[in-house]
């Protein structure tokens, strides 16, 4: 399936029918792009022509809508402080989640745990076979890459040295394909797919919750790079002789940024960390705004240099509040006209509607996709 393909097909519902128009509009493709795209889709099996009335005298509307894929999908959500869960059929109609609030960076077995016990609730919920799970797709707060796609957990998730999560989840769920990414990854994909980055072809997708994560979507896909940790950031370094870094180096965007949250908050009982600053900065607190400011342009400036690099259409953020505070996205828009060339300095900066739940919606994405 091409990358036009792929755009398309995201467009198109399951249940309602969208026309022609509708897709050229939302793809930014030309109609004879969309319409050679509907014929694949349609050939492919994964879409269908229906016929609406119109209630005039005029010929009825042609509209196409998604057929159901056969299966049921799930995603297990990993973030710092809580396991996450969601299972839908194959067209979306029948959904189930369960959340639960967890230390999963020290309590590894804890999370698997709950993330297959989640699944099995789902499923009954669902009225489905607890054998009934097509593909899993496992979130992880950790870049995942290499030549066997472990999780790169050594200095961020102590308790998973030496897990292998994929093959723990096998042996649970033995028959059901299982595959690991990272969480700013399916972020950036449930983005794409219901957020911000709908319609959208290049994009850059930044969480702060808390650290800082990233990932790209380019030419509509999710672009993980020759060894699937493209989109860090946070270890791109700004002060060579910064504070050691839990990757090796010293000076990385991750701790000036939690550097920057400490300065001008001494007044405070204890030392935030900027997701810790989000909800002061919602409070017109003239240091949090400071601070806030502060966050974003040390962050605008290295994604200004990666605008110089890629040219994506927008940046999209997300925060663990929402919408992020506005003093957090007007820092990254200055910061990102420091450094970026004039013709990209304008480049949006849009906040996230989804928040956490991105990653829900990219990771069930993903699953039904059958990528990765």
């Amino acid at each position: 399936m091409t990358s036009h393909d792929e755009r398309v097909l995201s467009l198109i519902p399951y249940g309602d029918a969208t026309t022609m128009s509708d897709l050229v509009r939302a793809s930014g493709l030309s109609r004879p792009t969309v319409a050679g795209v509907l014929g694949r889709l349609r050939a492919a099996g994964s879409v269908e022509e229906a016929v609406v009335a119109t209630g005039s005298l005029g010929r009825p509307a042609k509209r196409w809508r998604r057929l159901p894929q056969h299966g049921t999908f799930g995603v297990i959500a990993l973030s710092r402080d809580a396991v996450r869960v969601r299972v839908v059929d194959g067209d979306d109609r029948n959904v189930a989640e369960r959340e639960q609030p967890l230390d999963v960076s020290l309590d590894a077995q804890g999370a698997l745990a709950h993330g297959h016990r989640f699944l099995r609730d789902c499923l009954t919920e669902l009225g489905a076979p607890a054998d009934g799970l097509s593909r899993v797709v496992l979130g992880l707060p950790c870049p995942v890459g290499g030549p066997e796609e472990h999780p790169q957990v050594r200095g961020i998730l102590p308790d998973w040295v030496g897990i292998r999560p994929a093959e723990r989840l096998r042996s649970l769920l033995p028959g059901t394909a299982i595959v690991v990414e990272n969480d700013a990854n399916l972020g950036a994909l449930g983005e794409l797919a219901q957020g911000a980055g709908q319609g959208g072809t290049d994009l850059v997708y930044i969480k702060l919750a808390p650290g800082v994560g990233a990932a790209l979507i380019l030419g509509h896909r999710l672009y993980r790079g020759a060894a699937g940790l493209a989109g860090e950031i946070g270890h791109v370094q700004i002060n060579p002789m910064g504070q050691p870094c839990a990757c090796g180096a010293r000076g990385c965007l991750a701790i000036e940024l939690n550097i920057a949250a400490r300065h001008g908050t001494e007044w405070r009982h204890s030392l935030p960390t900027p997701a810790e600053l989000f909800p002061a900065g919602e409070t017109s607190d003239p240091a949090a705004d400071r601070v806030l400011h502060r966050i974003g342009a040390l962050l605008g400036e290295q994604l200004g240099a990666l605008a110089n690099v890629l040219d994506p259409e927008r940046v999209i953020v997300s925060t663990d509040t929402m919408p992020p505070p506005a003093v957090l996205l007007d820092g990254i828009r200055d910061g990102i006209h420091r450094t970026a060339l004039p013709v990209v300095s304008d480049l949006p900066v849009v906040p996230s509607p989804l928040g956490i739940r991105a990653e829900l919606i990219g990771g069930i994405a993903l699953a039904r996709s059958g990528d990765g």
